[in-house]
């Protein structure tokens, strides 16, 4: 190739290259910005429109304000507020207890004969259990279940605040599972609860549990709180073999109970006790939803007793009805469709001393009608000495209005001796033979016994007659008291014991 032709291939590419070089920078100057700055949108905003500058925004402190306060006017609701008077009166129970168990199988060997010329062996082992209760007073008067201190050789009370402090037993009730407590303190300032009204309860009111459960796994000693609705009033519970709580009329409530919280308070949304809680229905031994409490007024009716003498002073009325069935209403010529049948009245009784009759239909106490049995012995069981009870009466075609006051059980009154095995022994008075329909009064009756003491264990009954130890009859309480201080420790003793018009013996080793 020539000289004039690379030269002019050169002149060529020079050329294309000035050419493309233009064509781009045309090009650039064609877009919205390219290489340049960022334009100043404000400025130029305000070049094309004067009247809309961006203004800085305002921050309205008083509206946030008026917000703030209205959702903190939501959060503190009735529940917030009847949580916060109750809580702190709410306290954690420990106790201590000993339990007793007792060989069985011994089978072969040293341990075979020690158990066929001794007896069974006994075992103890020291246990603890853990409940909630309630202040009821400045004084520091705990309310819980009889379950939740029954057997307790020491009790801690832990506050919400954290101080722990012992407690002493002031009295239990095992029948209406209720318990008095009473912190060991000089002290006179301890919050408390205010117990309210648990007769104007209605079905679907908001219900609030305040208690400890599970008070092993929590590190911390401030109440659960859990909310439900009154599910139900008035709930009869039936009664389990050797069952010896009565719960009648119990209130129903879906609020979470769980272990732990047997003794706590189920609070209105006023901030009153209505309640103590004290056991689920479950089938997972945890809340299901069916929850129940021993109402407040049932409590209240009772706590008097219990602070004064350690128990419930049970009153005596002297006659036992019945359901009135067609065949009992057709039998005896009734004309009445409710109420209940006397069906027997005690010699020298309350109700005899008015002239309460058998055959008698009781058709109202009070200003409640009555038709059931358990009407009947929830009014029998919460009676109170001295307190007059007032029965409309059916007797043929007459209406009578009655007016009964109970007196002290005859059991009561009459001679008593407590042995070493804490059996609590009467004399058979002429009232209680004609009460419990004894033939003649030899022998001792059952009043109770102390359910820490080794009786408690033996298959016992109040209204049991003791007739016999061993081979000796027995024929009066000295003579009973007799026998008994004369038997060593160690040896197997034979009771002969009439129940219900029956013998039966029962063998301990004592």
């Amino acid at each position: 190739m020539g000289y004039s032709k690379v030269s002019g291939v050169i002149v060529l590419v020079v050329i294309g290259a000035l050419l493309g070089v233009a064509t781009s920078y045309t090009a650039l100057k064609l877009l919205p910005y390219g290489n340049r700055d960022k334009p100043d949108l404000e400025n130029h905003q305000a070049k094309a429109n004067p009247d809309r500058r961006i203004q800085p925004q305002v921050v309205n402190t008083e509206a946030i304000d008026h917000l703030n306060k209205q959702i903190m006017q939501t959060r503190r609701n009735a529940i917030v507020e009847a949580a916060e008077k109750v809580g702190s009166a709410v306290v954690s129970i420990s106790v201590m207890q000993t339990q007793v168990y007792r060989q069985s199988n011994p089978g072969r060997g040293a341990d075979f004969w020690n158990y066929f010329f001794f007896g069974p062996r006994e075992y103890r082992k020291q246990v603890h259990s853990l409940g909630s209760g309630i202040i009821i007073n400045a004084e520091g008067y705990i309310l819980t279940n009889d379950h939740v201190t029954s057997g307790a050789e020491a009790i801690t009370v832990t506050l919400t605040s954290g101080e722990q402090y012992q407690a002493n037993m002031i009295g239990s009730d095992e029948s209406s599972d209720l318990a008095v407590l009473k912190i060991i303190s000089d002290k006179t300032d301890f919050p408390y609860a205010l117990l309210g009204d648990s007769g104007d309860l209605m079905t679907g009111e908001w219900a609030i549990a305040i208690g400890n459960p599970f008070g092993y796994l929590l590190d911390d000693t401030k109440p659960t709180i859990t909310v439900g609705v009154v599910s139900a009033v008035n709930r009869d519970i039936k009664l389990e073999a050797g069952q010896k709580q009565v719960y009648r009329n119990m209130i129903q409530t879906d609020a979470a109970i769980n272990p732990g919280n047997s003794g706590g308070a189920l609070v209105n949304a006023r901030g009153e006790v209505i309640g103590i809680n004290t056991f689920i229905f479950s089938s997972s031994r945890g809340s299901e939803g069916v929850g129940f409490a021993i109402p407040i007024n049932r409590a209240k009716a009772i706590i008097t007793d219990l602070i004064n003498t350690g128990e419930v002073v049970k009153a005596w009325v002297g006659m036992r009805l019945a359901r009135i069935t067609p065949v009992v209403a057709q039998g005896l010529g009734l004309n009445v469709k409710n109420g209940l049948i006397v069906a027997s009245v005690d010699e020298m009784s309350p109700a005899k001393k008015v002239g309460i009759s058998q055959g008698d239909v009781i058709i109202k106490v009070g200003d409640e009608e009555i038709d059931k049995q358990s009407d009947w012995e929830e009014i029998v069981t919460y009676a109170r000495v001295d307190d007059p009870i007032d029965l409309d009466i059916v007797r043929i075609d007459d209406t009578l209005s009655v007016r009964l006051t109970p007196e002290e059980l005859p059991i009561r009154k009459a001679p008593s001796y407590t042995d070493r095995f804490g059996i609590q022994a009467a004399a058979i008075t002429k009232q209680l033979a004609n009460m419990y329909g004894l033939d003649d009064n030899r022998g001792v009756i059952i009043a109770g016994w102390d359910e820490n003491a080794i009786a408690a264990g033996w298959d016992l009954q109040a209204g049991d007659v003791i007739r016999g130890i061993n081979r000796r009859k027995i024929t009066s309480l000295g003579d009973y008291k007799k026998t008994i201080e004369s038997i060593g420790s160690g040896y197997k003793v034979l009771f002969i014991i009439e129940r219900q018009g029956e013998l039966y013996y029962m063998s301990v080793v004592v």
